[in-house]
């Protein structure tokens, strides 16, 4: 990679069958008012109108340069479109999105003043062709732009995905010192969230929206394999065991509902011993995947526990989140 333009922003973009939306996203794309910018979109071997459409378009912007997957996927389309972007900034589009016209100005700047070692974001919006959204999207947005907001995204990274793959930017130099796309597992972006909280990288965050994120049936998170399980338990505790987990210290599971079943047979398979709790008198006292699950105030009576919390009811993380508040190490898994 060679870069020309200390102002010039590479925006790398996959895109697969993405007929419908991919030229509304870069009319966005085009309209911004920052305009010093590269797209480098990579056909994913779509079997529609989408290879037909970027060429057509390319030809109109020369800033707009296409390219086909070497492989087959995401990830690879990623690869691919890196290993042609010169531009000191680089930020990731998808083909169904839109870009508010000052996203890119207003990111830069952003980015600019608080200089290397950081990733640029901001809050979203998410909007649907539908007759009416989802109430999980609606949360996940709000809670999204709450981590905007106060700029506490690393305190949640077990959650969820703290950094929307498409409302981000960051300088190129420091993209590639973290390893880039290279490596990364589905799903890759929240792989990528974990890599940069490990290399040091903090964010910062605009309180405009920088984002207007499509949601519909077609969408690659509701339909690819490597999306549908949101718990994603095997990268979560992959990262954790890396970063935060201290083997000097009692581990504790709570929760031994759906979540809490799934994440204990993903430790059990590393076999980690593991202190399993249970606020629900029903499970206490049984044996699941050959571990006995004991009362809550097990946890408490442990010297210095970290404490993993993987429960699915809205009403009992709020409880226990109440009864936890005094306690160090509590990572939040749902």
């Amino acid at each position: 990679m060679k870069q020309t333009d200390e102002n010039l922003i590479s925006i790398v973009m996959p895109a697969k069958n993405a007929e419908k939306f991919i030229g509304k996203t870069i009319d966005s794309i085009r309209a911004q008012t920052h305009r010093n910018w590269e797209l480098i979109a990579v056909d994913d071997q779509s079997d529609d109108t989408t290879p037909s459409i970027l060429r057509e378009i390319s030809q109109e912007d020369p800033r707009i340069k296409v390219f086909a997957n070497e492989d087959q996927g995401i990830l690879p389309a990623l690869q691919t479109a890196v290993k042609h972007i010169r531009g000191a900034f680089i930020t990731r589009m998808d083909a169904d999105d839109i870009m508010p016209e000052d996203r890119l100005s207003l990111q830069l700047d952003l980015l600019k003043k608080s200089g290397r070692g950081k990733i640029c974001t901001g809050p979203v919006k998410y909007f649907t062709t539908a007759k009416e959204q989802g109430d999980g999207f609606k949360k996940y947005e709000t809670w999204l732009n709450g981590l905007c907001k106060n700029n506490n995204h690393y305190a949640h990274i077990y959650k969820e995905c703290v950094i929307p793959s498409p409302a981000w930017l960051m300088y190129t130099a420091d993209f590639f010192e973290v390893g880039g796309f290279n490596g990364l597992e589905y799903p890759e972006d929240y792989d990528f969230v974990f890599r940069l909280y490990e290399a040091g990288i903090t964010t910062v965050s605009t309180r405009d929206v920088v984002l207007h994120w499509r949601d519909h049936p077609a969408r690659a998170s509701r339909n690819l394999g490597q999306y549908r399980d949101q718990t994603f338990f095997t990268l979560k505790w992959k990262w954790f065991k890396k970063l935060d987990w201290k083997p000097d210290r009692p581990l504790v599971l709570y929760g031994a509902g759906p979540k809490g079943k799934k994440l204990a047979r993903v430790i059990i398979d590393t076999q980690i011993h593991f202190t399993w709790v249970s606020g629900n008198s029903k499970k206490t006292g049984h044996y699941i995947y050959d571990t006995l699950v004991q009362p809550e105030a097990t946890a408490h009576q442990l010297n210095k526990p970290q404490i993993i919390v993987a429960i699915s009811s809205p009403a009992s993380l709020s409880t226990l989140a109440k009864k936890l508040r005094e306690m160090d190490s509590v990572y939040y898994f749902c």
